[in-house]
């Protein structure tokens, strides 16, 4: 619904916008395709709710939230897939009086007339938001109008970047077009939803595909069970594996370019009881570029990291659990330093972004080249920079501890939940206290957490509950936001993540703590008497900034 005069009528007889808003917002409508309500929300002329509300009166219709439990499958037969596609509609059960319909927005009479036709039974739509009713219909239907729709630019055509994987090897004509196509639709849709992982996961007569956009998994499509080998075949043909082993763990990488974006995959497959499961890690190169200030650090934070890189040499240590965006930082590091005048080399397992003028080395563990040996011969390459991907053994960080000692700066990551504890961590791992002291100098501890959508975040007054999680006393007043839902965030209130941190010089009243069997408690106080703000108190500062919402801090990071 892009603009619907009689709908546009009603919001102006309600007062919920003024003529020059709807006038300026129709404009815009017709110009870019989008729907008037995301247009309103987007200007700030109206609530989402709201406009909901408006619309299911006009259509005299019932609001409904969309869940996949609410849909018969046999329903789901009676509407063919390019019908619910074009007309953005989703049958969700049949009843004595007709087949209940979801729909986003107003249905012409000749519309109306071919579906129920098709359909065979009187319609009963019920209004949902658009997003959801998107969401069932990739659920629900698998076949190649779905394909057709989300690959309808020619824009959107995927260039596989060695030439037998776009399809001219023998071995792909085993797999029908109708697989390609899926697979195509299937890598196409996560990158344009910012996915950073896509799952397929067998189960016992089906197969569920998931995204994980922000860090979290979104139910994409269900494909039926005869489906899943050929499409997980298919992958492993992109990604030159070998499709007759599917006892053993395997990996592999695709390269591709879409839209002008190379983009690598990184394939894993698992073995499980319902056949192969498959993840594949979406790695779009155009990220490689991120800047230091992009990532949600603070100004004062900022000056710390600042003068830790500004040091000749010794550690500077990312931790965090996976996926908290410690490589990211690590990479925005490098940007911020790397010049002609410094030679700066990586090693890593595997190199998931390609960075211009740097020296990048991937682990190799087949031939027994792990982080130590691969170090060793970095040291020996006249280095001024290293990034080491983790130092997770004693021998890496023996040698770790050589090449800062000898003249080099160290940048690496490791897993623990805070700052201080990271100190205590590298002395676990057979670091002895004297060097911990001499080699640290800034440790960042982080989380990712998600970012309220802004064309559709809604303000409202915390609960006494939330005031007190926040350390706020009751009544506290201020610009608090919730998610609201629209299309731009798939309805979810959220788009897009930034980083929470706790960032740690090693100061000198530190470096007195480091002894043998010094407690956590001591480090962790003299840290916080110092003003190192912990993560928890960094994310209230977003809070209350109106990035991110209380439940959102509340989930993602510790206290």
């Amino acid at each position: 619904m892009a603009y619907d005069e009689g709908y546009a009528g009603s919001l102006l007889e309600a007062g919920l916008v003024g003529k020059d808003q709807l006038k300026k917002a129709a404009n815009e409508a017709g110009r870019s395709g989008d729907d008037l309500r995301d247009v309103l929300v987007r200007f700030g002329y109206c609530d989402a709710e709201a406009l909901e509300e408006a619309l299911g009166s006009y259509l005299g219709v019932d609001r409904i939230k969309l869940t996949p439990d609410m849909i018969d499958r046999a329903a789901v037969g009676l509407i063919p897939e390019d019908v619910a596609v074009e007309e953005c509609v989703m049958p969700i059960r049949e009843t004595e009086e007709g087949l209940q319909i979801a729909i986003s927005g107003p249905l012409d009479d000749d519309t109306r007339e071919k579906i129920s036709f098709t359909a065979g039974r009187p319609l009963l739509p019920v209004l949902c938001l658009r997003s959801e009713v998107k969401a069932a219909i990739r659920r629900f239907y698998a076949g190649a109008a779905m394909v057709e729709a989300e690959l309808a630019d020619e824009g959107d055509t995927i260039e596989y970047l060695d030439s037998y994987r776009a399809g001219s090897s023998a071995e792909v004509e085993v797999v029908e077009d109708q697989i390609i196509d899926l697979v195509d639709s299937l890598i196409a849709g996560a990158i344009k939803e910012r996915a950073s992982d896509i799952h397929i996961e067998p189960t016992l007569e089906s197969a569920v595909v998931r995204y994980r956009v922000d860090g979290i998994l979104r139910h994409v499509k269900e494909l039926p069970g005869d489906m899943h080998e050929p499409v997980v075949s298919r992958l492993k043909i992109l990604a030159s594996l070998d499709i007759a082993e599917r006892r053993h763990p395997l990996d592999g990488v695709i390269f591709l370019r879409y839209r002008g974006r190379d983009v690598d995959l990184r394939v894993a497959t698992a073995p499980t009881i319902y056949g192969e499961g498959m993840v594949l890690r979406i790695l779009d190169q155009t990220r490689a570029g991120v800047q230091l200030t992009e990532l949600g650090f603070s100004k004062s934070d900022m000056e710390i990291i600042m003068r830790g890189l500004a040091e000749p040499f010794g550690f500077i240590l990312s931790t965090g659990p996976t996926g908290s965006g410690k490589t990211t930082s690590m990479y925005a590091m490098l940007n911020k330093i790397s010049n002609e005048e410094r030679k700066i080399v990586t090693i890593e397992d595997p190199v998931e972004y390609r960075l211009a003028g740097i020296n990048q080395l991937p682990v190799r563990h087949e031939i027994d080249l792990g982080f130590a040996p691969l170090l060793r011969s970095v040291l020996r390459q006249d280095p001024n920079i290293i990034l080491v991907g983790e130092i997770r053994d004693e021998e890496t960080a023996h040698v770790a501890v050589q090449a800062a000692l000898t003249g080099h700066l160290l940048l690496s990551t490791l897993h623990t939940n805070d700052a201080p504890e990271v100190l205590l961590r590298l002395m676990e791992i057979g670091i002895e206290y004297f060097y911990v002291r001499e080699v640290v100098k800034v440790i960042i501890a982080q989380r990712l957490m998600r970012k309220l959508c802004t064309g559709c975040k809604e303000p409202y007054e915390p609960t006494p509950h939330e005031l007190a999680e926040l350390g706020m006393p009751e009544g506290t007043t201020g610009d608090f936001f919730k998610p609201g839902a629209c299309e731009a965030c798939q309805g979810t209130g959220y788009m897009d993540r930034t980083g929470v941190f706790e960032v740690m010089p090693m100061t000198e009243e530190i470096k007195d703590l480091m002894a043998p069997e010094v407690p956590l408690r001591k480090v962790r106080e003299m840290a916080y008497s110092q003003g190192v703000r912990k993560m928890w108190l960094n994310a209230v500062d977003k809070v209350l900034a109106g990035e991110t919402s209380v439940a959102e801090i509340m989930r993602a990071v510790p206290r």
